[in-house]
């Protein structure tokens, strides 16, 4: 497979997160995986599998006619592989949104997705609780990075903590940051972090203003940056 290019963020307008139904294209190369997740995937409410299979002029039609409001992708595809998809999905005059399913997770890989616009990233050894954990994420307008994708980079996370000595936000904030970042909602949080879910709206607003992020998605953008994924696992 090709090296994913170096591509800056696309325009946020160009980022859609379905809600209600998910209208699913399960893009993979693999038939005996596909089939498999597919025929789970038509037992989960409000999902329907409308795609599977590996013929990216099949998916852009079915993109193009309204039919795919999400598609799950490998990333370890032939010609330009998974990125390529995706890069030339969320030019589509009605770009899905884009969960990736990969057995490729590196620190390199996720970033590279987030900046193309993916909603979330899970590993392909998910089980498939996690990935209805993820699709339900998904349908409520939040982004989801799987368990796997977060002990992937969890090394390399601490160790640009460490070179990094002092942060400018505190160790709860940062502990926020990574959850929010993850997709965690404020019930979670507020569990994990034996807080109010009242407590973290107002943390998280004052953690974005902190940070200068609008969107969730800069909060997500500003973690990746910072090598703050997964953080939260470390201490």
């Amino acid at each position: 497979m090709k090296t994913a290019p170096e591509t800056s963020a696309l325009p946020e307008d160009r980022v859609v997160t379905p809600t209600g139904t998910l209208n699913i294209w399960v893009f993979d190369d693999h038939q005996c995986f596909r089939d498999l997740l597919s025929e789970h995937l038509a037992t989960i409410p409000r999902t329907t599998v409308v795609g599977c299979g590996d013929d990216r002029e099949k998916l852009f039609a079915a993109v193009d006619r309204h039919a795919a409001n999400l598609v799950l992708l490998d990333l370890h595809l032939p010609d330009s592989g998974g990125f390529g998809i995706m890069e030339a999905l969320m030019l589509r005059a009605n770009p899905p949104a884009v969960l990736i399913l990969s057995s490729q997770v590196t620190p390199h890989s996720v970033n590279t997705a987030i900046r193309l616009g993916a909603v979330g990233y899970l590993q392909k050894t998910a089980g498939l609780d996690e990935i209805e954990t993820a699709l339900d994420q998904v349908r409520l307008g939040c982004t989801y990075f799987g368990q796997g994708t977060a002990r992937a980079i969890g090394a390399e996370v601490q160790i640009k903590l460490e070179r990094r000595g002092s942060l400018d936000l505190t160790t709860r904030e940062v502990r926020l940051l990574s959850r929010l970042a993850r997709g965690d909602n404020a019930k979670e949080l507020g569990a994990a972090m034996n807080i109010s879910p009242f407590t973290v709206y107002k943390m998280r607003t004052v953690l974005m203003e902190k940070i200068g992020a609008k969107t969730h998605r800069e909060l997500v953008n500003y973690a990746l940056r910072n090598g703050l994924m997964g953080w939260h696992q470390s201490v």
